[in-house]
């Protein structure tokens, strides 16, 4: 998989264990790829919301750990039946991860 362009990237740390990044995403060259989180160590949970509104071609993205290393997150954007990976008209998106 592609790595996705970073558009903008913000990393908030809280006191305690945690940090969040909101990272939003240049999906118009990528329709499957994966995104790196490089200020922490570990991913524990990621999400991920659509920036435009959803169509037919992409209805909506998916965001998790890739299994060899919880820092680097998979993005799949799908149509809508969710089930098929777009291949065409991908869009922006926005990336929660919070980790430490």
């Amino acid at each position: 998989m592609a790595a996705f362009t970073e558009t903008t990237s913000n990393i908030t740390e809280f006191a305690g264990q945690f940090k969040v990044a909101v990272v939003e995403i240049d999906g118009a060259t990528n329709t499957t790829g994966t995104l790196r989180i490089d200020e922490m160590g570990t991913v524990v949970a990621a999400f991920g919301q659509m920036k435009e509104a959803p169509t037919a071609d992409c209805a909506h993205v998916r965001v998790s750990t890739t299994a060899t290393t919880s820092t680097i997150l998979s993005v799949i954007f799908y149509e809508d039946d969710h089930v098929t990976s777009c291949t065409q008209n991908a869009t922006d998106a926005y990336v929660i991860a919070v980790g430490y």
